[in-house]
């Protein structure tokens, strides 16, 4: 194997390394799990029959999700004691907000060559909407833990159920890196909206002011 050295500054751009001009391996790459066309895994290992793309497949989990979603809505069906729209209602702009988000990054932020700083931001604004609903819905009196876990389950879908389906249909991606990437993205979502959820839930339910 050839190894060459290269000296200079490591720039990054739009996910890729370079010096000067010249593409080069990122710092760490070499330990990390790639599918088999490139892009980076954070959490499942290399699955050579999920490295496929099924647009009938992908549409019925789509339309499973979608229908199940407005099951739920239509028939008020209760999920830890509360309906869906008791869970959206108080923080529907935050959520709008979120999915707006998502489609700027989209739209306009990987087109920024700015080091990623916008998408950064950007994530930052939907991590704070997260942030500023469970707070909001801590203060419900009858608002418990087991409610903040569905809540970050919500969000989940709303925020990267939404990314990996625009990764799946515009960008050509795999079962394997949407599973990877919604997983992965769930998981941020889970420790602001369950973890920090149930912080503010505890202090509610001690009668400390936050």
């Amino acid at each position: 194997m050839k190894i060459a050295y290269i000296s200079g500054k490591i720039e990054t751009r739009n996910r890729d390394c370079f010096v000067g001009n010249q593409k080069v391996d990122c710092p760490g790459s070499q330990t990390k799990t790639y599918t088999q066309t490139g892009d980076k895994l954070d959490l499942l290992p290399q699955i050579p029959s999920l490295e496929k793309r099924s647009d009938t497949l992908f549409f019925t989990f789509l339309l499973v999700i979608i229908l199940g979603f407005g099951a739920l809505a239509v028939f008020k069906v209760k999920i830890f004691g509360k309906t869906l729209g008791e869970y959206v209602k108080p923080i529907w702009y935050l959520i709008l907000i979120a999915i707006l988000t998502v489609f700027w990054q989209y739209l306009f932020g990987l087109k920024i060559d700015d080091n990623l700083m916008s998408l950064k931001i950007s994530q930052w604004i939907w991590e704070a909407m997260v942030l500023v609903s469970v707070y909001k819905l801590s203060k419900i009196p009858d608002f418990g833990y087991k409610n903040m876990f569905f809540l970050g389950i919500l969000y989940s879908f709303f925020i990267h159920g939404l990314k990996v389906s625009i990764r799946y249909f515009f960008y050509g991606k795999s079962f394997l890196y949407v599973a990877d990437r919604f997983l992965y993205g769930s998981l941020l979502v889970m420790i602001i909206a369950f973890i920090l959820g149930s912080v503010f839930v505890y202090l509610r339910r001690k009668g400390l002011r936050f």
